[in-house]
């Protein structure tokens, strides 16, 4: 029987690094009888290639916005299909889409249909999940929220007065109990998503994910040490409300938004200013009480811990964020330097393309005139043959 990891998130725990190392390094999976496999077939959005479990998560809509639920049967039909042939050959299969923490509570029955499907192709499944701070993925969420689609135009305050983290279960206690009816406790993984709690290795986020699914880490893999979804900081943050707010704008598909984070990253590396929050240090302490006997729970019964104690960083007494109007000038012009820059940067590349072009179509050109004129040649040596024929001339 092969094991099935079904890594389930959660959001803003470095779950987009690890499926890109999973996807980068397939053949040093493979000699260790693990495997990642590409659901490009399924025919999801290109944001999907890597979170190669979306399938489990994923809903359809039709035009009117009513869920297509046989649409949703098709394509895990699809995919089960192809990890039978999987599990026939490699002993461990890593499946991972960070939505599944919040998207298994649209499906009746969720987990009991993962477990089963996965029985019939004789595979058995473990759940990892890393959890973080309530309060920091609190602000994270909203962040998201303002950077990608569906993008909101609320200030963190009013979001938070309005609920509008809701759909995302910050009772881990509770959600991960849910999860263990079906999977059973012994079967989920609980990671913290802190840097003094990584283990392994190198006590890092990747040597701590490796350990827990039973990776060894070999000169054979290929670490990409590049950053990913980073989040927006500072004025850029008002920037892209306001953005937000323009219907114009959001017809554009959140046209621009990666320029803005590029000078969101370049300001933050440039100018090391003093550290902030979205939530004072009293409404972050208020905000975690009402979590504080779950994560007990979570670190007794998930972790081992006797102590109760499942964050370990403290709470920071950190100023709450404002708008900086003495930089926002300042950040604008860097904003709009790396849209043009961009945008410079594709025209260039079109103008060559369009060299290209015009180079080869000036030789089809050429090419084109020699064959008229070969053509041309033979013309009038038929018609000079066919008068001799005529006249007599050729017998």
């Amino acid at each position: 029987m092969a094991t099935v990891y079904l890594c389930i998130g959660t959001q803003k725990t470095g779950t987009t690094s690890l499926q890109r190392f999973m996807a980068m390094n397939k053949e040093a999976l493979r000699k260790q009888g693990f495997c990642y496999p590409g659901m490009d077939f399924l025919g999801f959005e290109s944001i999907y290639n890597k979170r190669n479990g979306h399938f489990l998560a994923y809903l359809s809509f039709n035009e009117e916005r009513v869920r297509n639920r046989e649409e949703e049967r098709k394509k895990r039909e699809e995919a089960y299909s192809m990890l039978a042939q999987a599990a026939k050959e490699y002993p461990n299969i890593v499946l991972s889409d960070e939505v599944i923490w919040y998207q298994c509570k649209k499906y009746k029955n969720f987990w009991q249909e993962v477990v089963e499907e996965f029985k019939k192709i004789n595979c058995e499944v473990k759940v990892v999940v890393y959890l973080r701070r309530q309060d920091l993925v609190l602000q994270s969420l909203w962040n998201q929220r303002v950077k990608r689609k569906p993008c909101i135009t609320q200030t963190f305050d009013e979001w938070l007065q309005e609920n509008g983290h809701k759909w995302f279960p910050l009772d881990y206690y509770g959600h991960l109990m849910k999860i263990a009816k079906v999977v059973g406790k012994e079967n989920i993984f609980v990671r913290v998503f802190e840097k003094g709690q990584f283990e392994g290795a190198e006590n890092s986020l990747l040597s701590d994910y490796m350990q827990t699914i039973g990776l060894q880490m070999t000169d054979e893999f290929i670490i990409d040490k590049q950053e990913v979804n980073f989040a927006l900081s500072g004025n850029f943050i008002i920037m892209k409300q306001i953005m937000n707010s323009m219907p114009e704008y959001l017809e554009m598909d959140n046209f621009m938004w990666e320029e803005l984070v590029s000078a969101s990253v370049c300001q933050a590396s440039q100018n090391k200013h003093e550290k902030t929050s979205m939530l004072s240090y009293e409404e972050g302490q208020l905000f975690m009480q009402q979590f504080e006997e779950g994560n007990r729970r979570v670190a007794q019964e998930f972790l081992g811990r006797e102590d109760g104690v499942l964050f370990r960083e403290p709470i920071p007494n950190l100023p709450k964020w404002r708008v900086n109007e003495e930089t926002m000038n300042r950040d604008m012009l860097t904003f709009l330097v790396e849209m043009f820059c961009k945008y410079e940067n594709e025209i260039r590349e079109l103008n060559t393309r369009i060299e290209d072009l015009e180079k080869e179509m000036g030789i089809v050109g050429r090419e084109q005139k020699k064959l008229a004129n070969r053509s041309g040649l033979v013309s009038k040596g038929y018609r000079k043959v066919k008068r001799m024929i005529k006249n007599g001339a050729l017998q």
